[in-house]
């Protein structure tokens, strides 16, 4: 009898095996792309926890969770500065040292206001040269990882192309609640926002609560512990967003005028972004565009909380807890997690359900 020892392979075994380990890999591929997008999930998830920890550490700190801006209203505050002239930051600028940004936050000089105009960066009191950090570059031009969420897979300049002085963007926002959202232009009527009343100011452009559904304002307010009527653990802080379809996401995490957000459009409304198929820079008038609705400058959608995690966006508390709320989520429930104060009770068991 004759040694099979030395038998090789057949073609057919060779084109069989081949099959096995390619249905094997198609098998394999969807798994490992769903690992992944886990673990930026819970990278994301932990940047949260991030913010809402140094959030309710400066409250402790100050008394009071960190406000956006400066107090700039002259017949409230009587200290004769307006608009853009008292620009000092956004929240975020407030909690860098709560988020191991200690040295970023230290060579920032308020004696010099942030620019509202095209130049958008910290300038001083009289126009003249803008102020940088060591080495020529400036802090706004800092990425902070703990700022960006890696399933956004956007560039965190943006629309910059100087990395020394363009500003670096975020994918988390501060919540202003069920807030007035006129539409711009008349281009949607769809979710004008304030529906428990609590909210009557536009855009949240105040610097007084008693005008402000969310735990912050547009303008330089931000909440006690003691605003937050409806409970510490039923009212959204921050959450994430997809700055390249937000009108204002390009001035970074600096610019008080930037991320700030409203309950007011649905989760994952779909707006159509820099990058996105179709996108324009020029505005859109209803006429020209039946889908004013998702155009990105249209603020009463576009200043909304969105993510690119599948079926809907993470969101921390003022109690400092992560949830995931879903894109399908009743529409009225999410209006009062955004809301400090609309008095109204939740569904039961609404964080397990969404």
């Amino acid at each position: 009898m004759k040694s099979q020892k030395n038998r090789g392979f057949t073609l057919v075994e060779l084109l069989v095996v081949i099959a096995i380990i390619g249905i094997l890999v198609a098998l394999l591929l969807p798994a490992v792309s769903a690992a992944r997008e886990a673990a930026r999930k819970m990278s994301c998830q932990n940047n949260l926890k991030q913010l809402g920890l140094a959030a309710r550490t400066y409250h402790n700190t100050f008394g009071r969770l960190p406000p956006n801006g400066y107090y700039f209203w002259t017949r409230q505050s009587n200290n004769g500065r307006t608009g853009w002239r008292s620009e000092r930051g956004s929240v975020f600028v407030k909690m860098l040292p709560f988020v191991e940004q200690n040295p970023i936050y230290k060579g920032l000089n308020f004696e010099y206001r942030c620019d509202g105009g095209g130049a958008l960066r910290f300038i001083r009191l009289d126009g003249s040269i803008p102020y940088q950090g060591p080495n020529g570059k400036e802090n706004r031009s800092n990425i902070i990882p703990s700022f960006i969420c890696a399933s956004a897979n956007v560039d965190p300049m943006l629309t910059a192309t100087n990395p020394q002085r363009g500003p670096a963007i975020t994918c988390y926002g501060w919540n202003i609640g069920a807030q007035r959202m006129n539409s711009r232009g008349n281009w949607c009527t769809d979710y004008p926002g304030n529906i428990f009343g609590t909210g009557p100011k536009n855009f949240g452009s105040d610097a007084r609560g008693a005008f402000l559904s969310g735990v912050f304002g547009r303008g330089a307010w931000a909440a006690k512990f003691r605003d937050v009527t409806d409970g510490e653990s039923q009212v959204i802080m921050f959450g994430e967003t997809r700055p390249n379809k937000l009108d204002h996401a390009r001035g970074g995490w600096m610019l008080m005028n930037s991320m700030w957000l409203a309950t007011t459009a649905p989760i994952n409304y779909p707006i159509v972004g820099i990058g996105d198929p179709g996108f324009s820079w020029a505005s859109a008038s209803a006429p020209l565009n039946p889908h004013g609705c998702t155009h990105w400058k249209n603020w009463q959608t576009s200043q909304g909380f969105k993510s690119a995690h599948k079926g809907g966006a993470q969101f921390v508390f003022v109690d400092g807890s992560v949830q995931f709320l879903s894109e399908n989520m009743d529409y009225i429930t999410f209006q009062r997690l955004g809301d400090r104060r609309d008095g109204q009770p939740l569904p039961e068991e609404w964080n397990t359900n969404y």
